[in-house]
């Protein structure tokens, strides 16, 4: 009866272990080392749905390659020379917020990479006029740090921590969503496709009219809430940008 009960003990230790394992491999920008449900996109813009597994191949710590299941089971290896890129599903936000995947959070584009022009998987954090690329070799700020900001009451938008962004009367973000893109010291950062630049801390303040000084709805934000220019809004106003400021 002892072995028994150890035996259960073994396998629900196992069980709960795996599903936490599960969940940390579903974190965004975590390597997905074990098939997760995902997503291709072909190089002629086709999505086929699938899971997906990452080879462990880098360069400039960017995946270069992934295993693609597909729904049937056959398997297929993609080098980010042939696709435009791949994404990952996080089951439990798909459940709490279906407007998530829309955006797809997850998307890994296939760009080349900083250095070595070679075509790597880069990780998506935002797209629009300014596209906000992860820098998987940043440092990282714990999550009690970005979940300290307060709220900020814009002309165009609202930012309420533990709830979210909504930008208009439609457009909304979940506070997760912007916490997880927030984490990072540094990013790579492409404005209307011109070459990407790594934004930080030190260099941000000098870059900042590039990025949005052509906008006089941001400039307006900027007006009423002047602490929008700090670093750690950083994410926040590059969203409203994206949003706001699309036809000038």
């Amino acid at each position: 009866m002892r072995q028994k009960k150890g035996f259960l003990a073994v396998v629900f230790f196992i069980g709960a272990y795996s599903v936490f394992s599960l969940k940390m491999l579903a974190q965004p920008g975590m390597a997905a080392t074990m098939p997760v449900v995902g997503y291709v996109v072909l190089s002629n813009g086709d999505t086929l749905p699938g899971k997906i597994k990452w080879s462990l191949k880098y360069v400039e710590n960017n995946p270069v390659e992934i295993k693609f299941i597909a729904d049937n089971g056959n398997t297929k290896l993609f080098n980010a020379s042939e696709i435009k890129g791949f994404g990952n599903i996080i089951p439990g936000w798909v459940a709490d917020d279906p407007q998530f995947v829309d955006q797809k959070f997850q998307d890994y584009v296939s760009i080349l990479s900083v250095k070595k022009n070679i075509p790597v998987f880069m990780h998506r954090l935002l797209a629009g006029r300014i596209t906000i690329l992860q820098n998987r070799s940043s440092g990282i700020i714990s999550n009690s740090t970005t979940s300290e900001k307060s709220r900020i009451d814009g002309i165009g938008f609202t930012w309420i921590p533990g709830e979210g962004l909504s930008i208009g009367p439609r457009y909304r973000t979940d506070y997760r969503v912007i916490e997880e893109r927030v984490r990072f010291t540094s990013y790579f950062v492409s404005k209307e496709n011109k070459p990407i630049l790594k934004i930080e801390k030190d260099n941000y303040e000098e870059n900042f009219n590039f990025l949005f000084g052509d906008c006089q709805a941001i400039v307006q934000e900027l007006t009423k809430n002047p602490d929008l220019k700090k670093f750690k809004n950083f994410m926040i106003l590059t969203e409203v940008y994206n949003r706001i400021c699309q036809g000038e």
